[in-house]
């Protein structure tokens, strides 16, 4: 009889291990499974932003040394814009703006100390800042700057 009663033991021990194991891969799928979900959402995963519209950003033509207003469409609350200008590759011109209520701002376009006149080619990107800091992008929007 102790030799039954020992083989039972030992495929109760089995089966309970075996068990075990399916449970922690279970648990590692589903935790590999989510940061794979926030690696490709750019943050949390689920539907925190569902059923918002999509955001996009237009400039109004804009000539070097003058005021240019960036509008935003459905822009998420504590929203900014960042505008950069390069000319041959070379960054020439960079500046953040918080947008006001109505999801517009304002930018002065030139000049600094190393753009001091003629076109550019510039981009309007709207975002926010994380909890970490990082600068987290909505839309982006070419334009050109006339010389």
């Amino acid at each position: 009889m102790r030799t039954g009663s020992a083989g039972t033991a030992t495929l109760r021990h089995v089966g309970l291990v075996a068990l075990e194991a399916l449970l922690v891969a279970l648990l590692a799928w589903i935790g590999a499974m989510t940061l794979a979900g926030a690696g490709q959402s750019n943050g949390l995963v689920g539907s925190v932003q569902a059923g918002r519209d999509p955001v996009s950003v237009t400039v109004r033509p804009a000539a070097f040394g003058q005021t240019s207003l960036v509008s935003v469409t459905s822009p998420m609350d504590d929203a900014w814009v960042h505008v950069t200008c390069s000319q041959d590759q070379q960054v020439v011109f960079s500046t953040w703006a918080p947008l006001d209520q109505q999801g517009r701002t304002k930018v002065r376009l030139g000049p600094t100390t190393s753009w001091t006149g003629g076109g550019a080619a510039c981009a309007a990107e709207v975002g926010w800042f994380a909890p970490n800091g990082r600068w987290r992008v909505e839309a982006v929007t070419p334009f050109s700057v006339a010389g």
